[in-house]
C-alpha cells in the first residue's frame, strides 16, 4: 500500500516538473504556444491523479480482506494523501504565478524590442527616402549619412534587417539613376542654351543687315519727296497762267509723285517680305550680361515713321497739284465762256451801242432759245433786265435775260404737257374700262372653275371614311378617278391663270406702265380667289394621293401576310420532309433550270398541305409547357379566403346589436382576410401569356400570282435561287444583349460572340428547349458579320426576358433620305426617289460597308410602291437613317 502511494506521489511530481520544464523550454516568441501546452499538461496530470486514486481505492478494498491490516493505518494513509494533495495544490499555484510573471515579462520585452525595431526601421527609411530625392550636390553627404545609420541601426531592425538592407540598396540604385538623368538633362539644357545663343547672334547680324538696306531705301524715298516739293511749289503761282502751262507743271508733279510713291512702296514691300526677320534677338536668360534692349524695334519704328511721312507728303502734294490744275482749268473755261457770250452779245448788237434793244432781244430769243417773244412776254422780260435809266439789256445782265426767257419757255412747255396729259387721261379711262371688262369675264370663268372644283371635292371627301373598309382594287380605282378629276381641274386652273395673265396684254405699249398698277388693283381679288382655290385643289390632290398610299400600304400588309404564311407552309414542308432550304428549292424547281417560274411556284403551294400543324416558335410565346403546380399554402389560403367570404356574408345578415356584441370576432376575421390577401398577392403566379395567333391566308391562285410578281426582281420573269433562299429563311432581331455560345447547353459552353441590340440573326437550327434551364435556344448566324460567327442563342429567359424577336427583313425609315440607284452613289443628287420618315422597306441585300466612304449601305424595296434602290443605314454624323422593325 505504501509503495503504491509513493509511486503515485512520484508520478504526480514527475508530471508536474516535466510540465514546468516543457513550459520553461519555450522561447519568448512562443509564449502563447507554451501556455497552450501547459494547459494540456495540467489536464494530463489530473487524469493520472484520477487513475491512481481509483487504483488506491481498489487496493484499499483488497487490503481490507487481508489479515493483519488495521483501520488506523488506513486513516493515517488518507491524512497523508490529503496533506500531499494540499502541498501539490500549493506548488501548482506557485508555479502558475511564476509562469504568469514570466509570460508578462517576456511580452513586455517583446513589445519593447518591436518598438525598437520600428524606430530603427523608420529612421533608416527616412534616410533612404532622403537619398532618393538627393541632388548631385548633396548625394555624397546623404550617402555617408545612410551608411552611418545602417551601421548604427541595422542590427536593431530584427526580422526587418534583410528587407531594410534590400531597400537601402534599391534606394541607392534609384538615386544613382536619377542623378544620371539629372546630369543628362542639365547637359541638354546647356547645349540648348549654347545653340540658342549662336542662333541669337546670327539673327542679330541678319537684322542689322536688313535695317541697313531698309534705311537706304527710306533715304531714296525721302529724296523723291524733296524733289516733288520743289516741282509742286510753282503751281500755286500759275493759277492765272494758261491751261497748257498749268497742265505741264501738273504733269511734272504727277511724274515726281509717282516716283516718290514707287520709292515708298519699295520700302513697304521690303518690310512685308523681311518684316519677320527684322526683330530683336531673344536673349538667353541663363547667360549673364545679355539684356533685351529693344534697339531693333526702336530703329524699325523710326524708319516706319519716316516711310509714313514720305507717303503722306507725296500724296498731299499730288492732291494739291491736282486741285491747282482743276482750279486753273475752271478759270480758263470761265474765261472762254465769257468770251463766247461776249461774241454772242456782239452778234445781236446790230447798232453796236453795247445794249440789246427790244428788237434785238426778240431776235436773240427766237434764234438761240427757240422762244417766240410776244409783247406781253417782252414787257415782263424788260422789267426784270432793264433799269429805268438804261436803253436796253447790257452784257452784265445777259444771265437775267436767259433766265427770264427760260422761265417763259418752261411755262409754254407746261401748257403743252397739260394738254397731252388731259388727252392721255381720256385714253386711259377707256383702257381701264376694257380692263374691267376683262376682269369680269375672268371672274365668270373663275366661277365655272370653282363649280368644277366643288364637284371634285365632293368626290374626294368620302375617301377617308372609305379607306377603312374598301379593298385595295377599289381604293386604286377611286384614287385613279379622283386623280383624273384633279388633273381636269388643274387644266382648267391653268387656263384661268393664263386668262388672268393676259388681262394687261393687247394695249399700246406706251400705256402699259400707266395701267400696271390699275391692273394689279383690279386683279388682286381674283388672284386671292384663285390662290384659295389652288389650296383647295392641292388638298384634294393630297387626299387622293394619301388614299392611294393607304391602298398601297394595305396591299403591302396583305402581301406580307400572304408571304409570311406561304413561307411558314414551305418551312413546315421542309421540316416534315427533312429537307434543307437548298433541297427545298430543288424540289420546287421541277425543271431544274435554277429559277422558279410562275407555274412551278403556284403548283408547289397548291399541292402541299397548308394547315400549319405546329405553329413556329415566337419569342412572345415562351412559357412553361405545363402550368406550375400551386404551393400547398396557396391552396390553403384559397380555402381560407372562401371561408372568410362566407363569414362576411353571414355577418352582413346579422342585426346591428349582434354585430356590436361580436365586434372582437369581426376584427379578427377582418385581420385574417387582410393577411390572406397579402399572402395571395405574393404567391400569385404570373399569368400565362396567350399564344400568338398565326395570320393565315387562303393561298388562292390569285394570291399566289400576286405573291410571285411581288417577289420578282426588276426586269426578271423568274425567282432566282438567291431570292427564294432569302425569303424562306427565318431572321431574328436582337432586342436585348445576350451571349452566343458554342453549344445548346448553357452551362459550360464557351461564348462565341456578344450579340448587341439591333443585330440580325439568321436561324440555322431550332428553336430547341435547353434541359437544365428550360429555355428555348436557337442556332444562328450573325447577318453581315465578316467572320460569319455561328452559335446558340437564348430567345427568351425563364423569367420572361425577351432577347430575340422574329423579324429583321423589314426596316423602318427614321429620317427622310434618298434611294440611290447604285451602291457607290452615297450622296445622290437625284436618285430613284425620296423615302419618307416612317416608310417600311424590305431588305434585298443586307448591309455592307462601302470602303471609300466607310458607310454601311443596304439594298431595299419600298413596301408602298415597290421602288428599289440603295440606302445608307447610318450617315457620317452618326444619325441612324433606317433601323430594323
Amino acid at each position: 500500500m505504501e509503495s503504491i502511494q509513493r509511486a503515485v506521489v512520484l508520478l504526480d511530481s514527475g508530471h508536474a516538473h516535466s510540465g514546468c520544464e516543457r513550459a520553461a523550454a519555450f522561447p519568448p516568441r512562443q509564449t502563447s504556444i507554451a501556455t497552450t501546452s501547459l494547459k494540456k499538461n495540467y489536464v494530463e496530470t489530473y487524469l493520472h491523479i484520477l487513475t491512481y486514486s481509483i487504483l488506491l481505492f481498489i487496493a484499499g478494498t483488497c487490503a481490507g480482506d487481508q489479515s493483519g491490516c488495521s483501520l488506523g493505518n488506513a486513516e493515517e494513509g488518507r491524512k497523508s494523501a490529503a496533506k500531499r494533495k494540499e502541498e501539490d495544490a500549493a506548488r501548482k499555484k506557485e508555479l502558475e504565478q511564476k509562469q504568469k510573471e514570466e509570460a508578462a515579462k517576456q511580452k513586455k520585452d517583446l513589445e519593447e524590442k518591436r518598438r525598437q525595431e520600428q524606430r530603427s526601421t523608420l529612421a533608416i527609411r527616412r534616410v533612404i527616402q532622403k537619398i532618393r530625392l538627393a541632388s548631385p550636390e548633396t548625394f555624397d553627404e546623404v550617402q555617408k549619412e545612410l551608411q552611418e545609420i545602417l551601421r548604427v541601426e541595422l542590427e536593431n531592425t530584427g526580422s526587418q534587417k534583410e528587407r531594410i538592407k534590400e531597400e537601402s540598396e534599391k534606394g541607392l540604385e534609384q538615386a544613382r539613376k536619377r542623378l544620371d538623368s539629372i546630369k543628362e538633362q542639365r547637359q541638354k539644357e546647356l547645349d540648348k542654351k549654347t545653340a540658342e545663343e549662336k542662333k541669337r547672334l546670327e539673327q542679330q547680324a541678319k537684322t542689322d543687315e536688313l535695317l541697313k538696306e531698309l534705311s537706304a531705301l527710306v533715304e531714296t524715298a525721302e529724296t523723291g519727296v524733296t524733289r516733288l516739293k520743289e516741282l509742286a511749289a510753282p503751281l500755286s503761282d500759275k493759277i492765272e497762267d494758261s491751261v497748257k502751262e498749268v497742265e505741264a507743271c501738273a504733269l511734272a508733279v504727277e511724274e515726281a509723285g509717282s516716283d516718290a510713291k514707287t520709292a515708298t512702296k519699295a520700302c513697304t514691300d521690303f518690310i512685308l517680305v523681311n518684316g519677320n526677320d527684322i526683330k530683336d534677338s531673344a536673349p538667353v536668360l541663363a547667360i549673364p550680361g545679355i539684356q533685351a534692349t529693344g534697339e531693333t524695334k526702336q530703329a524699325l519704328g523710326k524708319l516706319l515713321q519716316r516711310i509714313n511721312e514720305c507717303g503722306k507728303t507725296a500724296e498731299s502734294l499730288i492732291q494739291a497739284a491736282r486741285g491747282a490744275k482743276e482750279q486753273a482749268v475752271r478759270r480758263a473755261f470761265a474765261r472762254q465762256k465769257t468770251k463766247e457770250m461776249e461774241a454772242m452779245f456782239a452778234k445781236y448788237d446790230k447798232d453796236k451801242d453795247n445794249v440789246l434793244s427790244q428788237v434785238e432781244v426778240v431776235a436773240y430769243a427766237k434764234k438761240e432759245m427757240s422762244v417766240n417773244v410776244d409783247k406781253a412776254l417782252l414787257e415782263k422780260v424788260w422789267k426784270c433786265t432793264v433799269d429805268a435809266d438804261e436803253k436796253g439789256v447790257v452784257f452784265e445782265k445777259m444771265s437775267l435775260l436767259n433766265a427770264s426767257i427760260g422761265i417763259a419757255r418752261e411755262m409754254q412747255r407746261n401748257e403743252r404737257r397739260k394738254a397731252a396729259r388731259i388727252a392721255k387721261e381720256r385714253v386711259l379711262a377707256g383702257l381701264r374700262e376694257k380692263v374691267r371688262a376683262k376682269v369680269r369675264e375672268a371672274e365668270r370663268f373663275a366661277m365655272e372653275f370653282e363649280k368644277e372644283l366643288r364637284a371634285t371635292e365632293k368626290v374626294v371627301a368620302p375617301l377617308f371614311a372609305k379607306a377603312k373598309t374598301s379593298p385595295f382594287l377599289e381604293m386604286e380605282e377611286d384614287a385613279d378617278h379622283c386623280d383624273s378629276l384633279v388633273k381636269a381641274c388643274r387644266a382648267t386652273e391653268e387656263k384661268m391663270l393664263q386668262r388672268v395673265k393676259s388681262i394687261p396684254l393687247g394695249f399700246d405699249k406706251k400705256y402699259e406702265d400707266d395701267l400696271r398698277e390699275f391692273v394689279k388693283i383690279e386683279t388682286k381679288p381674283l388672284e386671292s380667289r384663285m390662290g384659295r382655290a389652288d389650296l383647295r385643289l392641292a388638298r384634294a390632290a393630297n387626299l387622293s394621293r394619301r388614299h392611294r398610299e393607304q391602298g398601297w400600304r394595305r396591299r403591302a400588309q396583305e402581301m406580307e401576310v400572304i408571304r409570311s404564311f406561304a413561307m411558314k407552309v414551305a418551312r413546315q414542308f421542309a421540316r416534315l420532309n427533312k429537307l434543307t432550304y437548298e433541297e427545298l428549292f430543288g424540289h420546287v424547281d421541277s425543271d431544274g433550270d435554277g429559277a422558279l417560274d410562275e407555274e412551278e411556284f403556284i403548283s408547289f403551294f397548291s399541292a402541299i398541305d397548308k394547315d400549319v400543324k405546329e405553329e413556329e416558335f415566337e419569342p412572345e410565346e415562351v412559357v412553361a409547357e405545363e402550368e406550375p403546380e400551386k404551393p400547398v399554402q396557396v391552396n390553403a389560403l384559397e380555402e381560407a379566403d372562401n371561408d372568410g367570404v362566407e363569414d362576411t356574408n353571414v355577418t352582413n345578415s346579422i342585426n346591428v346589436g349582434t354585430a356590436l356584441d361580436q365586434a372582437p370576432l369581426l376584427q379578427e376575421a377582418a385581420s385574417r382576410l387582410q393577411a390572406i390577401a397579402a399572402i395571395m398577392l405574393q404567391a400569385t403566379p404570373k399569368p400565362k401569356p396567350k399564344p400568338k395567333p398565326v395570320a393565315k391566308a387562303e393561298l388562292t391562285s390569285e394570291e399566289l400570282k400576286s405573291l410571285f410578281r411581288n417577289l420578282l426582281e426588276p426586269h426578271e420573269v423568274k425567282i432566282s435561287r438567291e431570292v427564294f433562299l432569302r425569303i424562306v429563311k427565318v431572321y431574328y432581331k436582337v432586342v436585348k444583349e445576350t451571349p452566343m455560345t458554342e453549344k445548346l447547353e448553357v452551362n459550360g459552353s464557351q461564348t462565341v460572340h456578344q450579340l448587341k441590340v439591333g443585330e440580325i440573326l439568321e436561324m440555322l437550327e431550332g428553336p430547341e428547349k435547353e434541359t437544365s434551364l428550360k429555355v428555348f435556344r436557337a442556332r444562328g448566324k450573325v447577318v453581315g458579320d465578316e467572320n460569319d460567327k455561328e452559335g446558340w442563342v437564348t430567345i427568351a429567359g425563364n423569367q420572361g426576358t425577351i432577347f430575340l424577336q422574329e423579324g429583321g427583313h423589314l426596316w423602318k425609315v427614321l429620317r427622310q433620305s434618298e434611294l440611290s440607284e447604285t451602291f457607290e452613289d452615297t450622296q445622290p443628287k437625284a436618285g430613284v426617289r425620296k423615302v419618307k420618315e416612317g416608310e417600311v422597306l424590305e431588305v434585298l441585300t443586307w448591309p455592307k460597308k462601302d470602303e471609300e466612304s466607310g458607310l454601311k449601305r443596304l439594298r431595299v424595296r419600298a413596301k408602298m410602291d415597290g421602288a428599289i434602290g440603295w440606302i445608307t443605314q447610318i450617315n457620317k454624323d452618326g444619325t441612324v437613317l433606317a433601323d430594323p422593325i
